[in-house]
């Protein structure tokens, strides 16, 4: 069986986050991560340095979600080219 190349790998990676996040049901669940993992807002809990690790945490998920959804393949293959 042959390995997956990099590029293989990303996109597929961003196929697949597209597809799940990007049909209306996708996209409903997307805005709901994006208010509970506080996207569009601050993590910082005055006197709990505990509960904004935890928002921090949370808020870590959705940025990861959107990166992949942002992913721009075109910059991933000019790198491939310039290797």
């Amino acid at each position: 069986m042959e390995e997956k190349t990099r590029e293989q790998i990303i996109t597929e990676r961003v196929s697949d986050f597209q597809h799940s996040f990007g049909s209306g049901p996708g996209k409903r669940v997307l805005a709901k991560l994006s208010k509970f993992c506080l996207e569009k807002e601050g993590t910082f809990v005055e006197n709990s340095e505990r509960k904004s690790s935890y928002n921090e945490g949370a808020r870590s998920v959705i940025i990861e979600i959107r990166r992949w959804l942002e992913y721009d393949l075109t910059k991933l293959r000019k790198e491939q080219d310039n290797e």
